[in-house]
């Protein structure tokens, strides 16, 4: 067999039948469970970490290139896969396996639905300070591999600073385990970090541990509305500059929440999530409309209970995959919070010079920008768009990542935007060839083949 070709799926089947019960592996199906419009050959449904290890085993003897899924809500990020001769089926991982309240501590395997897992610990008065933008059949191996986070990384950071522990099964047919169950801090290079965000490039996540937290007893969300990207950047320079601590600090461009009802005009609003007491979220909100309003139109509005939540559901549409990618496209553009309004003004600027409507929000703290730039179905323009956008971005010293389009974009414009020799691609580079020398696991999606 040649070094890249594709193996005989008969003789794939019939070695994965071997190893997995025979009801476990069958044919993909066309639509479920392709890939960014690849379809698979196969399709294996695994329940335990020793035949995920198995499968990847077998994948790596016979060179057979494996996309491993969770609840699939997720499968167009990252770049369209070279091919795929299985997808590997996760969801039968779902069980809980450990938790400690009194610890805050929680172990789940890596099939297990997000939604579930808040829904657990909403039980005890806890929660997981994670809230990506997902689809109910969300998983948190899915979440951990894809590094995905939402609003309350401005509080609690992303993955990586909750995850404490890791199982990942290997292409060697090994399933290894890192860290515990106790929060601690770790000297010195954190490998199983490395996993988080790597997209499965370095083995499959099958069992995730993770530090929770209590629920705040209070939590309001004040929003304030904003003239333009330059107002905005006054304001967050000022909320930056004041001890307020948020558990949430978004920019959004208010046609994403039209169904709050913000009495003063501007396009943009500022909003800023206060958690804790009653007393002590009254005064941060006091200490918030004071730094903000100097730069506001207004006095804005104070959300809590059932409106708060559906506000930062629709501040993070951006987050979401849309239903129809063929007209539209989606970057993720990342810099110094400061550089915010000049990303937002150039998406704006370029997309009107394409005839293109766009449509964006910011973590604000951090400098991550969404754009979604829609209104053409030439996937030239759209291209053109991308490759302008991230010009702009690189100028300011940043990045831009596709993170929905049609697959002509992708391959047209490069979904990562990153050169081979950087120095973090080549430390990637040098952990996939140990971690999967043959590059079998989802070979092609991520910013190293």
């Amino acid at each position: 067999m040649a070094p890249n070709s594709a193996p005989d799926s008969a003789e794939l089947q019939q070695a994965l039948a071997a190893e997995l019960p025979a009801d476990a592996v069958a044919p993909g199906h066309p639509e479920r469970d392709a890939v960014d419009g690849v379809r698979p050959g196969l399709r294996a449904q695994v329940d335990s970490p020793d035949a995920v290890a198995a499968a990847l085993a077998v994948c790596q003897r016979l060179n057979a290139v494996v996309a491993p899924r969770g609840g699939g809500s997720h499968l167009g990020l990252g770049q369209p896969p070279e091919r795929v001769d299985l997808l590997l089926d996760l969801s039968g991982l779902n069980q809980v396996i450990e938790y400690r309240p009194a610890d805050l501590t929680l172990a789940v395997a890596a099939g297990t639905r997000l939604a579930d897992v808040q829904a657990l610990l909403a039980n005890e008065g806890q929660m997981l300070a994670l809230d990506p933008a997902s689809e109910p059949a969300a998983t948190v191996g899915g979440m951990v591999a894809a590094n995905l986070s939402g609003p309350r990384r401005a509080g609690s950071g992303t993955a990586r600073d909750l995850v404490i522990g890791l199982e990942v099964a290997g292409v060697n047919g090994l399933v290894t385990r890192s860290g515990g169950m106790v929060v601690k801090n770790v000297t010195g290079y954190d490998l199983p970090k490395a996993h988080i965000g790597a997209f499965g490039t370095l083995g499959v996540i099958t069992r995730v541990n993770l530090k929770i937290t209590p629920r705040p007893s209070v939590e309001r969300t004040l929003v304030m509305p904003l003239a333009d990207p330059a107002a905005a950047g006054a304001a967050i320079g000022a909320v930056i500059d004041s001890p307020l601590a948020t558990s949430g600090l978004d920019l959004i461009q208010r046609e994403l929440t039209p169904d709050i009802d913000v009495p003063a005009d501007g396009a943009w609003l500022l909003a800023m999530r206060v958690a804790g007491t009653e007393g002590g979220v009254g005064a941060q909100l006091a200490m918030a409309a004071q730094a903000v309003g100097p730069s506001a139109l207004g006095e804005g509005v104070t959300l809590e209970g059932g409106d708060q939540e559906r506000f930062w559901k629709d501040a993070d549409a951006l987050a979401r995959a849309p239903l129809d990618v063929v007209s539209q496209t989606t970057c993720r553009l990342s810099a110094l919070s400061s550089q915010t309004p000049s990303l937002l003004s150039s998406a704006a600027e370029i997309g009107e010079k394409l005839g293109l409507r766009t449509v964006a929000s910011a973590r604000a703290l951090h400098g991550v920008v969404r754009v979604r730039a829609s209104g053409s179905d030439a996937a030239a323009v759209l291209t053109d768009f991308v490759l302008r956008l991230r010009a702009a971005a690189e100028r300011l010293g940043g990045t831009l990542v596709i993170e929905s389009a049609p697959v002509t974009v992708k391959r047209a414009a490069g979904v990562w935007g990153v050169s081979a020799e950087a120095p973090d691609v080549q430390a990637m580079e040098a952990l996939r060839s140990a971690f999967d020398p043959g590059r079998i696991i989802n070979r092609g999606r991520f910013v190293v083949s």
